[in-house]
């Protein structure tokens, strides 16, 4: 009798993971293809002698940070802000990391960049990659300070260039051109392959420079997508989902961002390609793990579909509703896109003279004092010609 338990027990856990999916007593969920095929994919990765490979997204609020590691083989992928950087730290320390093979910077907006600085202080890397560009800000100055301090070498991205990272291996993606009025189209996008799994990582990347990744021909599809700019209306084209079809998506952003994320737009054209979701805002650190063949997730698929309006950090369900994962209550308080942040009594505005973009006081992204303007008010910055800044939000 015992024994037919166990073959009941057996034979329902296999037609469970025939279907697509099982999610383990542990909370661990477990990808799955066909049968027989999913089994030889296994007995293949084993005898070609791939490793395992784990892609941590680092839940670290209102910013990115990635964590891949093949074998004993570390790459960081950006750093979040500066209020997660000891956190990067103390996590990267956990999975015992004491050296990191690469660095990965996105780009230089301080969300992503703050995070890579204090890694850099504390471990040992071996390369760094990071966009032909350059920032007028104090976290880039630290950037390169700390590059120049222990001469860490610094390779500039070149799509279609192939890295080895342990037994994985990343090709370039993007940017693949220059001059873009749009710093965040200077994200390094980036593919990892383990086996058959495929993960693509693209920054902040926007609109433009997903169409130039299509057009470019690389061969764009994957397992699992990291959600462009946090979710932004701007990024996850329908045209990259189409090339890239992902079945899981991972968004990483903060559950008290008010800069609507992730966008009611973009929550729309991934649900309308079928991809799971996973979104740290709500499920925390989300940590994917590769044998070649299959991936397990330490959480099971998010089946929050919500979204945010810009200005505000409550969520809005499909059918209206209003809710809160956390963060500041705001019932009863004007978050509205017009409602301005109050400047306290002698502060002004701080343009960029060389972006042309102002900034509230209190912006981690201020310029060099060479290179500021000041404005009394936000209609004089507009009039002087300048635009708000994306990271602070001076308009609200």
């Amino acid at each position: 009798m015992h024994t037919i338990k166990k073959r009941i027990i057996m034979t329902f856990l296999m037609a469970a993971m025939l279907v697509g999916g099982l999610t383990g007593l542990d909370g661990t969920y477990y990808e799955s293809r066909s049968g027989q095929q999913e089994g030889q994919g296994v007995q293949k990765a084993a005898a070609a002698g791939k490793s395992t490979m784990k892609v941590h997204y680092i839940d670290v609020g209102q910013g990115s940070a990635v964590l891949v590691q093949s074998g004993v083989h570390f790459m960081l992928i950006d750093g979040g802000d500066s209020d997660a950087s000891s956190k990067v730290v103390s996590y990267l320390k956990r999975q015992k990391v004491k050296k990191l093979d690469y660095v990965v910077v996105s780009h230089y907006d301080s969300d992503h960049l703050n995070g890579v600085v204090g890694a850099l202080n504390v471990f040992k890397v071996k390369r760094v990659i990071a966009p032909a560009y350059t920032a007028d800000s104090r976290v880039y100055e630290s950037y390169c300070n700390i590059i120049a301090q222990k001469k860490i070498a610094t390779t500039r991205p070149k799509v279609g260039k192939k890295y080895k990272l342990g037994k994985a291996r990343f090709t370039i993606l993007a940017p693949n051109s220059s001059g873009y009025v749009d710093e965040n189209n200077y994200s390094i996008a980036l593919k990892l392959v383990n086996g058959k799994n495929r993960f693509v990582i693209t920054g902040d990347a926007e609109t433009e420079s997903e169409y130039e990744m299509v057009e470019n021909g690389q061969n764009l599809s994957c397992d699992v997508y990291m959600a462009g700019h946090h979710g932004s209306a701007n990024s996850s084209s329908q045209k990259l989902l189409q090339a890239m079809k992902p079945k899981y998506t991972v968004i990483s952003c903060g559950a008290d961002n008010n800069y609507g994320h992730p966008a009611q737009s973009a929550m729309s054209r991934l649900k309308a390609i079928g991809t799971k979701i996973f979104r740290t805002d709500a499920q925390g650190t989300i940590v994917a793990t590769s044998n070649g063949s299959r991936i397990k997730w330490n959480k099971s698929p998010s089946k929050l579909w919500s979204y945010r309006e810009y200005g505000s950090s409550t969520l809005i369900g499909a059918d209206g509703s209003e809710s809160q994962i956390s963060g500041d209550d705001t019932s009863g308080s004007d978050n509205t896109a017009s409602s301005a942040p109050a400047l306290a009594n002698g502060q002004k505005y701080i343009g960029n003279v060389n972006s042309k973009k102002f900034h509230l006081p209190s912006c981690n992204g201020l310029p060099y004092e060479k290179n500021r303007a000041y404005f009394d008010s936000i209609d004089a910055a507009h009039q002087a010609g300048y635009s708000p800044c994306g990271l602070c939000r001076p308009e609200g």
